[in-house]
C-alpha cells in the first residue's frame, strides 16, 4: 500500500512540474532558431530587454503633460530585430518554433513571411504577449508583459498578417509616441 501511494505522489509531482511548462520566449530562443534553421548567426542584431524597474522609469519619463502614460499596463518589454537575408521567401519559418502553454492568436506562413502572435490571458486582460515575424530580410521578436488591453493581440496579428515584420516593427515604435 505504501509503495502504491508513493508512486501516485511521484506521478502527481511530475504532472504538476511538467504539465504547466510553457515555452519561455526570449531573444536567445529566437536567435537559436535562426541558427538552427539557417546554420548561421544573424548578420546584425538588436536586442533590448527592459525589466519592471527600467520599464517604469521609461514610462514615467515619457508621461505626457496630463500624466497619461504610454504602455499604461506594460510592466516589461523585450524586443529583438535580426538581419538575416534570404534568397527566397521568409528568412526562417517562425511557425516551426515549438510552442506550449500559450494561446495562438495567429499563425501564418506564406511565400513572403511567417509569423505568430501568442498570448497568456490574465483575468479579463492579457498578461503576456509574444509576436514573432520573419520577412525576406529580417526576423522581429517582441514580448510584452503586464496587464495589456485584450484588443492588442488581434491588432498586432492583423498588422503582422497584412504588413509583415517591417510593419510590426513600425507599429511597436509608434506605440511609444502615443
Amino acid at each position: 500500500m505504501e509503495l502504491r501511494l508513493s508512486k501516485y505522489v511521484v506521478v502527481l509531482v511530475l504532472a504538476l512540474l511538467f504539465g504547466s511548462c510553457a515555452t519561455n520566449f526570449t531573444p536567445e530562443l529566437v536567435r537559436g532558431e535562426i541558427e538552427r534553421q539557417r546554420g548561421v548567426d544573424p548578420l546584425r542584431a538588436f536586442e533590448l530587454d527592459l525589466g519592471r524597474f527600467t520599464t517604469l522609469l521609461i514610462k514615467s519619463a515619457l508621461a505626457g503633460k496630463d500624466g497619461e502614460l504610454p504602455f499604461a499596463g506594460l510592466s516589461s518589454l523585450q524586443v529583438a530585430v535580426y538581419e538575416i537575408p534570404s534568397e527566397t521567401g521568409p528568412a526562417i519559418d517562425v511557425t516551426r518554433i515549438a510552442v506550449s502553454g500559450w494561446d495562438r492568436v495567429l499563425r501564418v506562413t506564406d511565400e513572403k513571411h511567417s509569423g505568430m502572435v501568442l498570448v497568456k490571458p490574465k483575468s479579463e486582460a492579457i498578461g503576456d504577449l509574444v509576436v514573432i515575424g520573419a520577412g525576406a530580410k529580417k526576423v522581429i521578436y517582441a514580448r510584452l508583459t503586464g496587464t495589456l488591453d485584450p484588443d492588442l493581440p488581434r491588432g498586432l496579428a492583423d498588422v503582422l498578417r497584412d504588413g509583415g515584420p517591417d510593419e510590426v516593427q513600425r507599429v511597436l515604435t509608434e506605440l511609444g509616441k502615443n
